[in-house]
């Protein structure tokens, strides 16, 4: 069901204040991200074409083994994207440029909470 992930509150920490630079540590945990994967593989699931499913009846778990690695990168980003703006209208703050967003835990791997600032 579309929406799931809407109630999530990503944690959003600021790290810098100092004159006009702002800095932020993002938490995205494992499960936000992964319900945001399955958020994604559902909407496009109607409209993923297999051989041997009918077009809209593939499996959701094939999808994911298929889907799942290249759906990570994308919720990932709207994920960041969404606290971000989210924190931007709570606050009040406005960027003044694009922020500079880097994930902070190299090592990430599927399972892992996504830190970023």
């Amino acid at each position: 069901a579309p929406g799931i992930a809407m109630g999530y509150r990503m944690q959003v920490t600021e790290t810098l204040n100092e004159g006009l630079k702002r800095g932020y540590a993002i938490t995205v945990t494992a499960a936000e991200l992964d319900a945001k994967v399955n958020e994604k593989l559902v909407e496009s699931q109607p409209e993923i074409e297999m051989k041997g499913f009918r077009k809209g009846k593939v499996p959701m778990a094939l999808l994911k083994k298929q889907f799942g690695q290249r759906m990570i990168g994308e919720a990932m980003q709207e994920a960041i994207d969404g606290a971000m703006n989210t924190h931007f209208e709570d606050s009040g703050d406005r960027p003044a440029m694009q922020p500079d967003v880097q994930m902070t835990n190299d090592d990430w791997k599927e399972g892992d909470d996504v830190e970023v600032n």
